[in-house]
């Protein structure tokens, strides 16, 4: 799966394959694996993806509690790189995204950088969830609970009152996306998802669960097997805006 750093002089011009994709990822600079269902994944999709590394951008740093202090050249490099394509070759209806759903921070000063959709993360879809279902009946599940609860990200929960839950450090998908090892078991990650969601659901009772993180979609049918309701994530804001997009399987 091609990718290219996008913050050096030497790369600052997006491919044309990149540019030609139905969905653009900025993703982090990560090597974790990247399995069927994550965002990042072309396996994840019916048509072309293209995925714009952005160098030095690793999880430490972008998830963090004071997002305004983050150097976001890379990502702002690559959204002007696109906007300098001719019409002509970027894909109709072309979507930017990114792999990390902390990036909803940057959501409105991005999207007023290009033309293009641009969808930082499934947080966008909160509001439009809250208009059906009342906070309680609401869970929100993230990479880091306290870190989404900073004040930084407050703007974009909008006063959100429902439960956030947060991977437990302990779970091997919390350590192999923290330390961004390059060995994923993925059945020992389905038992602490399962563990997860479990106690969660014990503890909080929802009709709709929206998955903050874009590694999460290759685990919910571990969620389907507790949880009957609703569930928004990446993946399902990302056909909504583009319909076709997504593989069905991964829209469970």
């Amino acid at each position: 799966f091609e990718s290219f750093c996008a913050t050096c002089d030497l790369c600052s011009e997006i491919p044309q394959w990149i540019a030609m994709a139905s969905l653009v990822i900025l993703q982090l600079d990560t090597h974790f694996p990247r399995i069927p269902g994550d965002i990042a994944c072309r396996d994840t999709y019916h048509r072309p993806v293209g995925v714009q590394i952005i160098d030095r951008a690793q999880v430490a740093s972008v998830v963090n509690a004071d997002p305004n202090g983050l150097d976001i050249t890379g990502f702002t490099s690559a959204l002007a790189s696109l906007e300098n394509i001719g019409a002509d070759i970027t894909s109709k209806d072309q979507i930017i995204s990114t792999s990390c759903g902390f990036m909803i921070y940057f959501q409105e000063s991005f999207s007023k950088m290009t033309d293009k959709t641009f969808i930082s993360s499934s947080l966008i879809a909160l509001p439009e969830l809250r208009s059906r279902f009342p906070d309680p009946e609401i869970m929100v599940i993230t990479f880091d609970a306290d870190v989404l609860a900073s004040p930084a990200y407050q703007p974009a929960l909008d006063g959100f009152a429902g439960p956030v839950i947060g991977l437990e450090k302990w779970m091997h998908l919390y350590e192999v996306i923290s330390q961004d090892l390059v060995d994923l078991d993925f059945h020992k990650a389905e038992l602490g998802m399962d563990q997860l969601i479990t106690a969660a659901l014990r503890r909080f009772p929802v009709k709709a669960i929206i998955l903050e993180c874009t590694n999460l979609p290759p685990y919910k049918h571990v969620i389907r097997r507790h949880f009957a309701g609703e569930i928004i994530d990446c993946l399902s804001v990302l056909e909504a805006a583009s319909p076709g997009l997504v593989k069905e399987q991964h829209l469970m």
